[in-house]
Protein backbone atom coordinates (compact mmCIF):
# COMPACT_ATOMS: atom_id res chain seq x y z
CA UNK A 1 0.00 0.00 0.00
CA UNK A 2 1.35 3.07 -0.89
CA UNK A 3 0.78 6.31 1.91
CA UNK A 4 0.45 9.90 0.75
CA UNK A 5 3.40 11.89 2.02
CA UNK A 6 2.99 14.38 4.82
CA UNK A 7 2.85 17.56 5.17
CA UNK A 8 6.25 18.98 6.53
CA UNK A 9 5.82 20.95 9.70
CA UNK A 10 7.99 23.75 10.34
CA UNK A 11 11.60 23.13 10.19
CA UNK A 12 13.80 24.15 13.47
CA UNK A 13 17.69 24.61 12.54
CA UNK A 14 20.71 25.70 14.47
CA UNK A 15 23.35 28.25 14.18
CA UNK A 16 26.75 28.60 15.26
CA UNK A 17 27.42 31.19 12.75
CA UNK A 18 30.24 28.62 11.16
CA UNK A 19 29.94 28.07 7.78
CA UNK A 20 29.18 24.29 7.95
CA UNK A 21 25.75 25.96 9.74
CA UNK A 22 25.27 28.64 7.14
CA UNK A 23 25.54 25.79 4.46
CA UNK A 24 22.64 24.00 6.74
CA UNK A 25 20.64 26.63 6.63
CA UNK A 26 20.47 27.25 3.17
CA UNK A 27 19.53 23.34 2.43
CA UNK A 28 16.57 24.37 5.23
CA UNK A 29 15.24 27.23 3.43
CA UNK A 30 15.47 24.92 0.06
CA UNK A 31 13.14 22.38 2.31
CA UNK A 32 10.91 24.60 3.81
CA UNK A 33 10.21 26.81 0.17
CA UNK A 34 9.86 22.84 -1.42
CA UNK A 35 7.47 22.05 1.50
CA UNK A 36 5.78 25.60 2.09
CA UNK A 37 6.23 25.81 5.56
CA UNK A 38 8.09 28.27 8.08
CA UNK A 39 11.68 27.82 9.62
CA UNK A 40 12.66 28.48 13.23
CA UNK A 41 16.35 29.58 13.29
CA UNK A 42 17.89 28.45 16.89
CA UNK A 43 21.17 29.50 18.18
CA UNK A 44 22.23 28.64 21.91
CA UNK A 45 24.49 29.82 23.82
CA UNK A 46 26.94 27.49 26.28
CA UNK A 47 27.23 30.02 28.91
CA UNK A 48 29.20 28.34 31.94
CA UNK A 49 27.73 28.24 35.61
CA UNK A 50 28.57 31.72 36.82
CA UNK A 51 28.55 33.10 33.09
CA UNK A 52 25.96 35.92 33.24
CA UNK A 53 27.33 38.16 30.46
CA UNK A 54 24.83 40.21 29.11
CA UNK A 55 27.11 41.39 26.59
CA UNK A 56 27.19 37.99 25.50
CA UNK A 57 24.02 37.64 25.08
CA UNK A 58 23.50 40.42 23.35
CA UNK A 59 26.31 39.77 20.74
CA UNK A 60 24.92 36.49 19.97
CA UNK A 61 21.32 37.92 19.28
CA UNK A 62 22.60 40.34 17.26
CA UNK A 63 24.21 37.77 15.10
CA UNK A 64 20.94 35.61 14.78
CA UNK A 65 19.33 38.44 13.74
CA UNK A 66 21.87 39.24 10.85
CA UNK A 67 21.55 36.19 9.60
CA UNK A 68 17.33 36.11 9.92
CA UNK A 69 17.98 39.81 8.14
CA UNK A 70 20.64 38.46 5.45
CA UNK A 71 17.92 35.62 4.53
CA UNK A 72 14.27 37.60 4.87
CA UNK A 73 13.97 37.46 1.00
CA UNK A 74 13.96 34.02 0.81
CA UNK A 75 10.57 33.42 0.13
CA UNK A 76 10.51 31.83 3.62
CA UNK A 77 9.13 32.90 6.94
CA UNK A 78 12.42 32.52 9.00
CA UNK A 79 11.89 33.26 12.67
CA UNK A 80 15.25 33.65 14.54
CA UNK A 81 14.88 32.04 18.22
CA UNK A 82 17.84 32.69 20.90
CA UNK A 83 18.12 30.35 24.07
CA UNK A 84 21.16 29.43 26.30
CA UNK A 85 22.18 25.94 27.70
CA UNK A 86 23.05 22.89 25.97
CA UNK A 87 22.68 23.18 22.29
CA UNK A 88 21.37 19.69 21.35
CA UNK A 89 18.72 19.86 24.28
CA UNK A 90 17.55 23.73 23.20
CA UNK A 91 17.37 22.89 19.67
CA UNK A 92 15.04 19.68 20.48
CA UNK A 93 12.97 21.86 23.17
CA UNK A 94 12.42 24.30 20.34
CA UNK A 95 11.52 21.41 17.78
CA UNK A 96 8.89 20.06 20.13
CA UNK A 97 7.52 23.66 21.06
CA UNK A 98 6.66 24.56 17.40
CA UNK A 99 6.10 20.45 16.44
CA UNK A 100 8.81 20.65 14.38
CA UNK A 101 8.96 18.20 11.15
CA UNK A 102 12.71 18.20 11.40
CA UNK A 103 15.94 19.67 12.53
CA UNK A 104 18.66 20.61 10.49
CA UNK A 105 22.35 21.54 11.53
CA UNK A 106 25.98 21.38 10.31
CA UNK A 107 27.94 18.30 10.90
CA UNK A 108 30.25 20.14 12.90
CA UNK A 109 30.29 23.88 14.31
CA UNK A 110 33.34 26.36 14.65
CA UNK A 111 35.58 23.75 15.86
CA UNK A 112 35.88 22.94 12.67
CA UNK A 113 35.83 19.64 10.95
CA UNK A 114 36.34 16.14 12.98
CA UNK A 115 36.57 12.87 12.06
CA UNK A 116 33.03 11.85 12.90
CA UNK A 117 30.45 14.30 14.13
CA UNK A 118 30.90 17.69 16.18
CA UNK A 119 29.44 17.36 19.61
CA UNK A 120 25.99 18.36 18.91
CA UNK A 121 25.14 16.87 15.99
CA UNK A 122 26.61 13.78 17.53
CA UNK A 123 23.66 14.68 20.47
CA UNK A 124 21.23 14.93 18.68
CA UNK A 125 20.87 12.04 16.24
CA UNK A 126 21.44 10.00 19.78
CA UNK A 127 18.50 11.86 21.77
CA UNK A 128 16.50 13.90 19.41
CA UNK A 129 12.03 13.66 20.02
CA UNK A 130 12.33 13.48 15.62
CA UNK A 131 14.47 12.90 12.72
CA UNK A 132 17.93 15.49 12.66
CA UNK A 133 19.72 15.84 9.14
CA UNK A 134 23.19 16.73 9.42
CA UNK A 135 24.58 18.65 6.45
CA UNK A 136 28.37 18.41 5.70
CA UNK A 137 29.85 21.55 5.08
CA UNK A 138 30.68 21.28 1.30
CA UNK A 139 27.19 19.12 0.44
CA UNK A 140 26.24 21.26 -2.58
CA UNK A 141 30.01 20.86 -4.02
CA UNK A 142 28.19 17.63 -5.56
CA UNK A 143 25.86 19.95 -7.08
CA UNK A 144 28.60 21.87 -8.88
CA UNK A 145 30.04 18.55 -10.44
CA UNK A 146 26.89 17.13 -11.34
CA UNK A 147 26.90 19.86 -13.81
Amino acid sequence: MVCPMQRLRPLVTGTDFSVCAEQALELAISLALAADTGLMLAHVCELGVNDIDEQRLLGCSEALAAVVAKHRNSGVEITGVLRSGRPWEKLDNIATEVGASLIVIGRYGVAGPRIGLGSVAEHLVRAASRPVLIVNRDFNRFDDEAR
